[in-house]
């Protein structure tokens, strides 16, 4: 992935946002994203997203900071994506899978050049949809912990076995990412590799799991001797542990670069504070009411002000360790701070029944606080996030 070339015009970046906005009014799927509900919920939704986000590569609007060769513009920016980023959230419309930009940014880095070729094209055209297969059951956020094993038989090929847990989109996924243990005699980050594994293939076992909001985001992952050719191994082997941790400091910042998302939860706040009524008047009238709301929209600021900077030392290179734990931390927090108190206050108030605006805004605060919590999980939780930038940032010791 590039950092891009010279920072485009002001007036550059406006038509470039102007395109994307009319791209955005003539092809987005016809139905609005909703938080906790990303994935497709019957085969007409999952079509309708693979067309979506093929159109978006192939308008160059994602993937445009692959290398030119790949497919991406050579006119590339960091900052062409934080307005795809920001436009498609605003317009509530459906956001490409995170694992996909995850699996292509490890494929980019560390794939050989046979495995770009076969694998990087179906991406873009959205044939491949991709999961992460890293969490297990004793080993969520502490992936060194992984006990899923792989054994190399004598042509070459390997065997995994194993259980993955807590994955994202698995369900209608084409392809994974997975973690593997292939030395049976090393411990935590040692020892471990990363394979490409084709959902599709004999012995993959896929089980959905409901979450609180009654939707199937995330699933259980079986593997049950799974044949994986040899060139399904990526970089090499040992090289695992490494090749994921790029990948997912790469996807804490994608997950934090969701910024704009705290400013439409911060709206939806406010429309419920502003027009709900609680006592007899206007729920935002009442002192304590408005300081909580004022200290929410406070820390929002906070979180965007972080992200802006980051990337404008991103466009430069000046990027330092820890800025994608800290955008996911900052973020993820704030995200379930102002969904939670947003849902109590929508349960508090009373909202004429003619104002749907109200109501929406309401639903909205419910939907995004029964998710809040993945959001401080997925990725690497909370806690996580602060050991790393506790040893890498602060360079504190480990005990």
């Amino acid at each position: 992935m590039s950092h891009g070339g010279p920072r485009p015009s002001d007036a550059q970046l406006h038509g470039f946002r102007e395109r994307l906005r009319a791209h955005i009014a003539d092809h987005a799927p016809p139905f609005a994203a909703r938080e906790g509900r990303r994935a497709p919920e019957n085969a007409e939704q999952e079509a309708a997203l693979r067309t979506w986000f093929a159109g978006l590569f192939e308008a160059g609007f994602v993937g445009a900071d692959w290398p030119v060769e790949y497919g991406g513009r050579a006119d590339f920016h960091p900052l062409h994506d934080r307005i795809v980023s920001e436009e498609l959230l605003r317009a509530r419309a459906p956001r490409p899978v995170d694992q996909v930009n995850l699996a292509a940014h490890v494929l980019l880095h560390f794939g050989s050049e046979e495995q770009k070729a076969a694998l990087l094209p179906p991406i873009r055209r959205s044939e491949h949809v991709w999961c992460q297969l890293l969490s297990e059951p004793n080993a969520g956020s502490d992936i060194a912990a992984v006990r899923c094993r792989g054994v190399r038989g004598d042509d070459g090929n390997w065997v995994l076995d194993g259980q993955k847990t807590w994955i994202t989109d698995g369900h209608w996924a084409d392809m994974g990412l997975a973690l593997v243990r292939t030395d049976p005699t090393s411990t935590r980050h040692h020892g471990l590799s990363a394979f490409v594994v084709p959902l599709s293939a004999e012995g993959v076992e896929v089980r959905p799991i409901r979450t609180i909001n009654e939707a199937i985001e995330v699933n259980e992952v079986f593997l049950d001797s799974v044949s994986i050719s040899a060139d399904g191994l990526i970089g090499e082997e040992g090289q695992g542990w490494s090749i994921i941790m790029a990948g997912l400091e790469f996807e804490r910042f994608g997950i934090g670069g969701n910024v704009i998302l705290l400013e439409l939860l911060i709206d939806d706040l406010v429309t419920v504070a502003r027009n709900a009524t609680l006592g007899g008047k206007p729920a935002l009238e009442h002192e304590d009411i408005r300081q909580a709301v004022s200290e929410m929209a406070v820390e929002v600021e906070v979180a965007k002000a972080f992200i802006d900077d980051h990337v404008e030392r991103m466009t430069v290179g000046a990027d330092e360790v820890g800025d994608g734990s800290i955008a996911k931390l900052s973020f993820a927090e704030t995200y379930h701070r102002v969904s939670a108190y947003g849902t109590e206050l929508g349960a508090m108030v009373c909202t004429e029944a003619a104002d749907p605006t109200v109501h929406e805004a309401k639903q909205r605060l419910r939907q995004c606080w029964l998710w809040s919590r993945a959001y401080t999980v997925s990725g690497g939780s909370s806690e996580m996030m602060r050991n790393i930038l506790a040893k890498r940032r602060l360079m504190l010791p480990s005990r």
